[in-house]
């Protein structure tokens, strides 16, 4: 029996240096993922800020805009009041020496 135990024993350890090369290799692999996801991830981030920065730029032009049509607006609609007053004017000519304002 002597005999049989030191070869069981290099048995056992030949399988344990086994499972532990799987053991490390799978540590590695999951090196390497965890690398990957921190890349993936600041990379998602880096996206992310660019595209809030995009929204806001978009949401300052969208507020000049409409700032700037709505000035356009009001001075249609006061081109408007004016030709509309001419036109009553020149439509009455005799109500007065002057053009309403």
């Amino acid at each position: 029996m002597t005999n049989a135990q030191p070869e069981n024993l290099e048995t056992r350890v030949t399988t344990i240096e086994e499972q532990l090369e799987q053991v490390l290799e799978s540590l590695d692999l999951i090196a390497t993922i965890q690398r990957g996801v921190r890349v993936e991830v600041r990379d998602n981030s880096q996206t992310t800020a660019r595209l809030e920065r995009t929204v806001r730029q978009l949401a300052e032009i969208s507020a000049r805009t409409q700032a700037v049509v709505l000035r356009q607006q009001d001075t249609i609609n006061q081109q408007q009041e004016n030709i509309e007053r001419i036109l009553t004017y020149l439509e009455n000519p005799n109500r007065g020496d002057t053009m309403p304002n």
